[in-house]
């Protein structure tokens, strides 16, 4: 006798199968993600030994000398640059550790699915497993009441081979 919850049997392996295939996505994107705001850092911390030094040049060509106000101007603006190129090395820092975050809910959430398909599919495992069992039994049953009805004796039950 064929199982009667096969197909929800085989829908619980194809969800589990899917969930697994997202957590598998979800993890390799955080992972992803991880290495973008590594490299994020490591530009900021670049950035951050060298500006010191990118702004004393530039001071020390202003410094101790005679200068135009253009001249004083672009100096002016060169310390910006360098301030401005600052802030936009944190944000982009700061937008990866963001994405990083939310890569790693994302995560979590493909894996409490991947865990709560693999215990539904379980569920119906173990009931066919019971459901088989059942049937092996009613099956023995079966073939021993055909037994019984061919030979005409009945089997005893303290001499588990031999009959009556």
């Amino acid at each position: 006798m064929a199982y009667a919850l096969e197909s929800m049997l085989k829908i619980r392996a194809m969800r589990e199968d899917r969930a697994g295939t997202e957590l598998t996505g979800a993890r390799r994107a955080r992972v992803s993600a991880e290495q973008v705001r590594d490299e994020k850092a490591e530009e900021s911390a670049r950035f951050e030994a060298t500006k010191d030094a990118r702004r004393d040049r530039v001071y020390a060509a202003v410094m101790g000398r005679v200068v135009s106000m253009d001249e004083l101007d672009q100096a002016r603006a060169a310390v910006m640059k360098i301030d401005e190129e600052g802030l936009l090395l944190a944000e982009a820092e700061r937008q990866a550790a963001e994405a990083l975050r939310k890569r790693e809910d994302e995560a979590e959430t493909a894996r409490v699915r991947y865990v709560d398909a693999a215990r539904n599919k379980a569920k119906i495992d173990q009931h066919r497993l019971a459901w088989e069992a059942e049937d092996r039994r009613q099956q023995e049953m079966l073939a021993d009441a055909e037994m019984d009805e061919f030979t005409g004796r009945k089997m005893v039950a303290d001499d588990d081979d031999t009959f009556d």
